[in-house]
């Protein structure tokens, strides 16, 4: 058994379907450029193979691998949102409730002769 379909079957639905319509996005990306996908993946420095791989939305894709296709596509931007600390409201909303209710002044003592 290869490890893409370990990881396929690992995901829950939802990412699933996630990495699905991002290898459709990415696949509609190429087209709208009147890249092939040999072109993309020469570009990109990866397989052809690799290139069907990720638009047909498989998880086993390395990282890189996808950051140099969205590069390639002049979409990398898109890589700064995610998992980007302004846009995390479950980060903000946990850091928030661990706020002290109120702030006590420490006293310096390295100055206390």
């Amino acid at each position: 058994m290869s490890t893409a379909k370990r990881t396929d079957r690992s995901l829950p639905p939802e990412l699933a379907a996630l990495c699905v319509e991002l290898g459709r996005n990415i696949q509609i990306a190429r087209k709208r450029r009147a890249l092939s996908e040999l072109r993309l993946a020469r570009l990109a420095h990866t397989s052809r193979r690799t290139i069907q791989r990720i638009e047909a939305g498989e998880p086993g894709v390395g990282l890189g691998i996808l950051a140099s296709v969205l590069w390639v596509l002049q979409l990398e931007g898109d890589l700064r949102l995610v998992a980007a600390p302004d846009r995390d409201e479950q980060g903000k909303f946990l850091a928030e409730t661990k706020l002290p209710q109120r702030v006590r002044e420490t006293r310096d003592t390295r100055y206390d002769f």
